[in-house]
């Protein structure tokens, strides 16, 4: 699981980076748009998966290392 949401993190990483490198692009008069907008949707929805993922991989493992109790 900590494998999967590390891919994921990165993702969004690499989503984020090609925004900036679209966003670069107007630099040298080539800006694109399309890739802005693209790489700002796979940036947030990959950190929203490794977010969701961690969130429940803590509550699995906080259950194991805890079990209940009983009275």
């Amino acid at each position: 699981m900590r494998f999967v949401v590390l891919l994921f993190s990165l993702g969004s990483i690499v989503g984020y980076a090609k925004a900036v490198a679209g966003l670069g692009g107007y630099f040298f008069e080539k800006g694109r748009p399309d890739l802005i907008a693209l790489g700002i949707l796979f940036g947030t929805l990959s950190a929203g998966i490794a977010l969701f993922l961690w969130k429940r991989y803590l509550v699995d493992a906080g259950a194991a290392e805890n079990p209940t109790e009983e009275r």
